[in-house]
């Protein structure tokens, strides 16, 4: 497999930001598609689940996968659990030797680690579960379960950024409406296009909630093709589902 992306906050941690290459998957779910819920064989998501968890050093059983549903549930992990079952788009976990795992295509993987408390949390953030809270509510189940809010490093990995995250204005308004400083992270063109920073948008919340220690990885899904899938770039181009990355994180 190919080096997966990392951060120097979470350096503490093994962690991962993994692209699409590396993996066993064929055609338009080469390679490394970590995803059962889009039509591609079920022992080859297996399979390229078994080289994430090789890489960040535990059993395949360790690694534990969420049924996201887009929404702002946070689910604590406190024991190996079966993967794909509990419907949820964030964990956190204070347990040695279980690994959080995120699937992204587009929407944003947020990894947190509070090393002084050996506290970690993974979440799926999407514009909806961001819009509902999942960003803050990753970080209250984190500090419920001890960690220090100074102590907390983000980091935000590929993701769709401003240049390609075309809205509507009924997604603008919504986001106005519900805080006015969101306005800033909207850009209207000459044309009269909006488009969204997702990943600022992020970042924001966070340092509303008191976190500085950030790192956003600055990787276009959309716009690298070769590297990310996109399920914005599929849907486009009439190309049906596409694969899912994989994020992760282990104390």
């Amino acid at each position: 497999m190919k080096p997966y992306l990392t951060t120097p906050l979470l350096k503490k941690f093994k962690h991962g930001f993994f692209d699409r290459t590396g993996g066993l998957s064929d055609k338009e779910f080469k390679s490394l598609n970590c995803s059962f819920g889009n039509g591609d064989n079920k022992n080859t998501v297996v399979s390229n689940r078994a080289l994430v968890s090789q890489q960040m050093g535990i059993n395949s059983s360790n690694l534990i996968i969420l049924s996201q549903i887009h929404s702002s549930n946070v689910v604590e992990i406190k024991e190996i659990i079966k993967s794909d079952y509990i419907k949820a788009d964030s964990m956190v976990t204070s347990k040695k030797g279980i690994c959080l795992g995120i699937l992204t295509a587009d929407c944003a993987p947020v990894l947190f680690g509070d090393f002084e408390k050996k506290i970690i949390g993974a979440a799926h953030a999407g514009w909806k579960g961001f819009f509902n809270g999942v960003i803050e509510n990753t970080i209250e189940n984190m500090i419920q379960l001890g960690a220090k809010l100074e102590n907390i490093c983000v980091a935000v990995g590929p993701c769709i950024q401003k240049k390609k995250y075309e809205v509507g204005i009924e997604f603008y308004k919504r986001f106005i409406d519900k805080n006015s400083s969101f306005k800033n992270f909207f850009f209207i063109n000459k044309n009269k296009k909006i488009f969204f920073d997702l990943p600022g948008s992020i970042t924001f919340v966070l340092n509303k909630k008191g976190i500085d220690k950030i790192h956003s990885l600055n990787k276009c899904t959309f716009s690298e093709q070769e590297k990310y899938f996109s399920h914005r770039r599929n849907q486009i181009n009439n190309l049906g589902d596409c694969g899912r990355m994989i994020s992760t994180i282990r104390i």
